[in-house]
């Protein structure tokens, strides 16, 4: 973000709300696009400070003598991998025996993985990006055995985007604090409406955005929601070019072609938003660079892995990246289950995200860190400190 527009726009931003007073909480559909820019603003300085707070400091003793299984939904992708991750760390800090089972980004093995675990002996299950339909057979013989289930990127069978009919088969969410708690639904859209935000503000309300989906991810498509409900209050704002790409194309050059070919469609365009990190690598970026276009297009970035960091560090074809710390949320969910097995409510995480770009937070040349000592807090409440 240039120092000069975040300025200008700070300035916007106060005449706006002079007129808007009593404007609080999450930004209400406008149909002035002036209003709305600097609603929008608003939202991204928060972003810029980051929207998250330390996890609850009372005491969740750790249960003793657990087994977990985590259920990855593909190590070989860095969106699985940094969280799955997380979770053995947490495991091996709170003082559990934790397996990992690898996916291997195919969902016609992940049922297994889920029996094998069953069979096992764990008495908790993370699921890492794996959602309830593709497992809900043997997820169900899991909740009927007591495990208890929680997922991080990852949504249960009765979520409105599989029909709201299904059967609950987690145990909970983690709880993201307010205003949404454990409303995993509301936590991706809030983020993706973020993302809009920060798009609207750094186009000066006239965003002309060319939107890069995969929506075989039910995360993605809470994400693209929460974004496509943001373009829309902005008056002078659209998206006017679309993709759906699919994660089994970034291994080729078709998902990069697909975007390129929207990006000749659409000289109009002046911001891309891409799906996540690994799409941005594959896709996104190359397609920006090969057309020439990364000076006069706003790509607002996936989840911000280091990759993807290195992308915006380079002015390789991303402008920002809006970060939920993924590490953090392995912890999280080990935290969940520890209060599940001990009886109590889950505690609120702290979880949310940080604007990152060039100017305004600018990554170091390692994987973001936010500011907040989430391991700590984490160990200091399980009475793991010693």
């Amino acid at each position: 973000m240039s120092s000069s527009r975040l300025a200008v726009l700070t300035a916007v931003l106060a005449l706006a709300l002079t007129a808007c007073s009593g404007l609080t909480g999450t930004p209400a559909p406008t149909k002035s696009a002036v209003d709305y820019s600097a609603q929008a603003m608003q939202a991204t300085q928060a972003a810029i400070s980051g929207t998250y707070h330390e996890p609850a400091l009372q005491p969740r003793p750790a249960a003793p003598n657990k087994k977990l299984a985590v259920i990855s939904s593909g190590q070989n992708a860095i969106s699985s991998l940094v969280p799955a991750n997380a979770v053995m760390e947490a495991a091996k800090a709170i003082g559990w025996d934790a397996q990992l089972y690898d996916g291997k980004l195919d969902p016609k093995a992940w049922p297994a993985l889920v029996s094998q675990a069953v069979a096992s002996g764990a008495a908790g299950i993370v699921l890492v990006a794996v959602d309830c339909p593709a497992v809900a057979q043997p997820l169900a013989e899991a909740k009927a055995k007591g495990i208890k289930i929680v997922g991080i990127f990852a949504f249960d069978c009765n979520d409105p985007l599989f029909g709201g009919n299904g059967p609950a088969l987690f145990s909970s969410y983690v709880d993201f604090g307010p205003p949404v708690n454990r409303n995993i639904d509301d936590f991706s859209d809030l983020y993706g409406a973020d993302q809009a935000n920060t798009v609207v503000a750094q186009t000066n309300g006239k965003a002309k955005v060319i939107l890069v989906t995969d929506n075989e991810f039910t995360s993605i498509r809470h994400v693209i929601e929460g974004f496509r409900q943001t373009i829309a209050k902005c008056a002078t704002c659209s998206i006017v070019g679309e993709i759906d790409i699919k994660a089994a194309d970034l291994a080729t050059s078709n998902a990069a072609a697909q975007v390129a070919k929207v990006l000749q469609e659409h000289p109009e365009a002046n911001a891309v938003k891409s799906p996540y990190t690994a799409a941005t690598l594959a896709a996104v970026s190359p397609a920006v660079m090969k057309a020439n276009r990364a000076a006069s297009l706003y790509v607002m970035g996936g989840e911000g892995y280091e990759p993807e960091l290195d992308l915006i560090r380079k002015h390789q074809g991303v402008s920002a990246v809006t970060i939920i710390p993924s590490d953090w949320y392995g912890w999280a969910a080990v935290d969940t289950v520890n209060s599940l097995f001990i009886g109590q409510e889950p505690a609120d995480s702290g979880l949310g995200w940080q604007l990152i770009d060039d100017e305004v937070n600018p990554p170091s040349n390692n994987a973001y860190k936010p500011a907040i000592d989430f391991r700590t807090a984490y160990r200091t409440a399980w009475g793991r400190t010693g």
